[in-house]
């Protein structure tokens, strides 16, 4: 009866961490709403330099913001309308310049701005791009891991509801550890990691007239994954074996007891 509860709440908070991360997954892979309002980080171009990022070149057109999503990106207008999304292919890293050139809108101006050695960026930001775009990487892949492990932990507490063993406490407490720790690597790399990018082109905005921003949608959801992953192993780690159901279990004090 004590174990009952305990799973039903525990089946509970890991289906909706297990949704929570889809939905954050899923950001930005279209222009359907609300899917295209959910993004790791914006780019804002409203106030971009364009002189002096496309070196002279002022025909340069673009959007006025960059969604930044996990497989792909949307582009919006200066009033933040998404317009177009990119298909969905694979990580998707954050190479600025080749975002930059990929939204170029004027057809003529891509003939002057013709290859990625045309962008100037800040120096502070493009020399540690390997790094950060393996951070990237690791945020994807962990998110990745965490939604498979918290699927199969989701998996494990039906079962345990039918199989009364120790072992499937064993493994359900396994997964549930395993999804918690991919969730909060991926929630802290992926928040570090725009963080520190949101701080370099902020801090030469005046040059350069490009700012990000964190989508607040995106980590709300993720948060919360890793918050119901947190809850979802604390649960594991206090269902016990019903001995009744356990052979070879040892008698309780009850059944020692002699009759009088």
């Amino acid at each position: 009866m004590f174990n009952g509860p305990i799973l039903f709440f525990s089946a509970l908070v890991s289906f909706s961490a297990l949704i929570l991360a889809i939905v954050a997954c899923a950001g930005s892979t279209s222009n359907y709403n609300p899917i295209n309002k959910i993004f790791v980080a914006q780019l804002d171009l409203t106030s971009i330099d364009a002189d002096k990022v496309f070196s002279n070149s002022s025909s340069v057109s673009l959007p006025g913001y960059i969604n930044v999503g996990l497989w792909s990106y949307c582009v919006a207008n200066d009033k933040g309308s998404v317009t177009s999304c990119t298909s969905p292919n694979g990580i998707q890293q954050f190479n600025l310049k080749n975002m930059l050139l990929d939204t170029v809108e004027d057809n003529e101006a891509t003939k002057v701005v013709d290859s990625v050695a045309s962008v100037a960026l800040p120096s502070s930001l493009q020399k540690d791009m390997v790094y950060y775009n393996n951070l990237v990487k690791c945020m994807f892949i962990t998110l990745i891991i965490a939604i498979c492990a918290i699927f199969l932990d989701l998996v494990v507490n039906i079962v345990r509801w039918v199989i009364h063993m120790r072992f499937i406490n064993w493994v359900g407490r396994f997964l549930a550890s395993i999804a918690f720790t991919s969730f909060i690597i991926s929630a802290g790399t992926s928040t570090g990691t725009y963080v520190y990018i949101r701080h370099l082109l902020n801090q030469n905005y005046d040059d350069y007239g490009i700012k990000l921003k964190l989508g607040r949608i995106f980590f709300a959801l993720l948060w919360a994954a890793v918050a119901g992953a947190l809850i979802n192993s604390f649960l594991w780690g206090i269902v016990r074996v019903n001995r009744k159901h356990y052979p070879g279990a040892p008698p309780t004090a009850l059944e020692e007891k002699p009759l009088m």
